[in-house]
């Protein structure tokens, strides 16, 4: 007999071949993840006569699209946990359970154990866990309103003491983009970095050059809102203002009504749906998931969203804004606007801000709002996207009408020819303190500590193993957009001085690299090959199947600027390429096939037309 003993202290060791410990970590080794397409039919399914989609409706307005991202994450952890711990007990033919530990999972932890007729044994600590888990349910309602009050009080007092303007133009373009937007960029001609907006700076200097007013909106999607960036916007020649500001009105009685009969909706959906829910694997979900569909109404969450709603359409009636142009339309925030706009026919365009996978739920769905589908999601008038290939994965796998997708290129690399013939590699080698090392960029595709065995660390990890001891070789660790990683926290896990946190802009990351190191997870990898840099894709699945892997991230390979190789080869591969080697396939027609698809790349597009 082989007794798996689930835990969550990883210090505890396995005393017998008959007892195997395992905790979340070691699950975390057992493949990487795809988002799956099942997610994207939940909205259709009927439960007791009605659709989700129906479920979640009032006035016409189904506010699954709103739920459907907070759920999404936890069905997803959901989804790679049955997977992995699945793959675990099969390999190991494990015929017992004794569960010490992620008491959280305890519910699917049964589900598996009886489909396979394993025993399972809990622990005392398991009632231990649940008396703290309703003690934290009784005061998070109180908490999360608390949160939401002070960040509206902080960011709206930011606001007004940095703000050189608190009026709005009349008919202005609106645009809306989150903080994680302005990002650290480059300056070729001054050979400097500065802090800029990423995506929306062509815009508006279109606009500024065309003398039109523009009114753009930070939106703040962490819980307790930060300010640096705000103040830093409130700083420039630019209008801004935080959503907050907005939101400090209080409810009125038409948004509480909204609120309690959406919630006694949802709380009939759960009671009729029972354990059919949300179900994968034939294992269901719906238990694991009560707590994230109760968390749908705490702030700032449906009733934010429904009460933003509300202040929006006086706030847009007013203004009548020519247009609305958004980064990360699909952000909730972001949605509000969305429908508002619908309602007031004023236009609306999104702006591609990464990678675009062939089965994430945000952009794939089967119901787009029109007359056919009332209920359907909101998309903009116009989304503007980097390349055919993502117009092709939105209007081909996904249910965009051809019509409302356009094809402009990447804001970064509009006329990227002629910027690139300013690149001073020399300086930026000369800024970061680095010699004749062979370096080695690898961008994190996730926040350093989300996962504790992510594929990110295991990559890191191998890398380590492999060049702590080989000074000719620098490893450039460029942190997650969203993520704060310091090299002192960096020194910590890999204690070598080879390991280095960039502290540059993109660019000047992929300039000074010789080589670029990355999962096929991460949309940093679509634009190396601009740079003509080799790059390689790491599979860090044990079994090497590519079954994990985004199509988008394939094409990388099928069109000869990347390749995808296992981590067992990873060392051998960096070290047969030559330091300053240049994957240099102008003459492919391959390569430029894939810049002219996925970046419409040096071909132009007249932005003011879409806008008016």
């Amino acid at each position: 007999m082989t007794t798996a003993i689930i835990v969550d202290n990883k210090s505890k060791k396995s005393i017998s071949k008959e007892f195997i410990e395992i905790n979340l970590d070691i699950l975390e080794s057992y493949g990487n993840f795809r988002h799956g397409i099942d997610f994207v039919n939940f909205p259709s399914k009927i439960i007791n006569g009605k659709t989700i989609l129906e479920w979640f409706a009032i006035d016409q307005i189904s506010y699954w699209w709103f739920a459907a991202p907070i759920l999404h994450p936890k069905y997803n952890e959901a989804k790679l946990f049955i997977q992995r711990f699945s793959a675990f007990i099969d390999k190991n033919s494990i015929n017992e359970i004794k569960l010490e530990g992620i008491f959280d999972k305890t519910d699917l932890i049964k589900q598996i154990a009886k489909q396979r007729n394993i025993k399972i044994k809990i622990s005392y600590k398991y009632f231990l866990y649940l008396v703290k888990s309703r003690i934290k349910k009784l005061v998070k309602k109180t908490i999360y309103k608390k949160i939401m009050r002070e960040k509206i009080k902080k960011r709206d007092f930011v606001f007004n003491k940095f703000s050189q303007s608190t009026k709005i133009p009349k008919n202005p373009v609106i645009i809306t983009s989150p903080d994680i937007y302005r990002r650290e960029t480059y300056d070729f001609v001054n050979e400097k970095s500065k802090q800029e907006e990423f995506f929306i700076k062509p815009f508006l200097n279109i606009f500024k050059k065309n003398k039109i007013e523009t009114f753009c909106f930070d939106l703040d999607y962490t819980l307790k809102g930060t300010t640096n960036i705000l103040e830093e916007r409130l700083k420039t020649s630019i209008n801004w203002m935080p959503i907050d500001t907005i939101l400090k009105k209080p409810k009125s009685k038409k948004t509480i009504k909204t609120i309690s009969l959406l919630k006694n909706s949802i709380d009939d959906l759960i009671k009729s749906g029972k354990d059919n829910i949300l179900i994968y694997d034939n294992i269901s979900l719906t238990k694991y998931l009560k707590q994230n569909f109760e968390d749908l109404f705490l702030e700032p969450n449906l009733p934010t969203y429904i009460h933003l709603m509300e202040l929006l359409e006086d706030h847009l009636q007013k203004i009548k804004p020519r247009a609305i142009i958004q980064v990360y339309e699909t952000g909730t925030y972001a949605k509000t606007f969305e429908i508002v706009a619908k309602k007031l026919g004023i236009k609306t365009l999104a702006i591609q801000h990464g990678l675009i996978p062939t089965d994430f739920p945000e952009y794939i769905c089967k119901e787009i709002n029109s007359k056919k589908f009332p209920l359907g999601n909101f998309i903009p008038d116009k989304t503007l996207v980097y390349g055919k290939y993502y117009k092709k994965i939105l209007t081909e796998i996904g249910t965009y009408p051809e019509e409302k997708v356009e094809v402009i290129g990447h804001p970064s690399y509009f006329n990227f020819e002629e910027t690139k013939k300013l690149f001073n590699k020399s300086e930026i080698l000369k800024k970061n303190s680095f010699n004749d090392e062979k370096i080695i960029l690898f961008p994190l595709s996730m926040r350093f500590f989300y996962i504790q065995n992510s594929p990110d660390r295991i990559l890191l990890n191998t890398l380590f193993k492999e060049f702590k001891h080989n000074h000719d070789v620098k490893i450039l660790v460029r942190p997650h957009p969203g993520d704060v990683l310091d090299q002192d926290t960096l020194n910590n896990f890999f204690p070598n001085n080879n390991f280095i946190i960039s502290k540059n802009t993109l660019f000047e990351d992929i300039i000074i690299s010789d080589i670029v190191v990355i999962l096929p997870i991460s949309s940093v990898s679509s634009e190396i090959p601009i740079f003509e840099k080799p790059l390689l894709l790491v599979n860090v699945e044990n079994d090497n199947s590519i079954k994990s892997i985004d199509d988008a991230y394939l094409q990388l390979v099928e069109h000869d600027v990347a390749r995808l190789i296992s981590l067992s080869n990873l060392t051998s591969t960096i070290n047969s390429i030559e330091k300053n080697e240049i994957w240099k396939k102008t003459e492919s027609k391959k390569r430029i096939k894939f810049l002219e698809d996925y970046f419409n790349y040096e071909n132009s597009v007249d932005i003011l037309s879409l806008i008016e």
